[in-house]
């Protein structure tokens, strides 16, 4: 009986909201880099609006993917890859 109360127990703990919500990482260790490649029609502006959602601001990241990307300017060109931030 005890068994099957603990198979129970350990079964419903995997249901946890955030279980399997993506690959572990072992502590310390960096995520893995996102890029992005540019195509043509594409902003900064844009690509944060698709990142963040639209619900979201897209400020705070079109200034991490200027920073993170070391861009001197919003500029950017077809077939540059881009370092998405986390």
């Amino acid at each position: 009986m005890a068994l099957a109360a603990t198979a129970v127990i350990v079964g419903l703990g995997s249901l946890a909201p955030g279980a399997g919500a993506g690959p572990e990482r072992a502590p310390g260790r960096p995520a893995a880099l996102r890029t992005y490649t540019v195509r043509p029609g594409d902003t900064l502006w844009g690509i944060a609006v698709r990142s963040v959602g639209p619900e979201r601001d897209p400020r705070p990241f079109v200034d991490r993917l200027i920073e993170k990307n070391h861009l001197h300017q919003a500029l950017i060109r077809p077939g540059q890859r881009l370092i998405l931030p986390p």
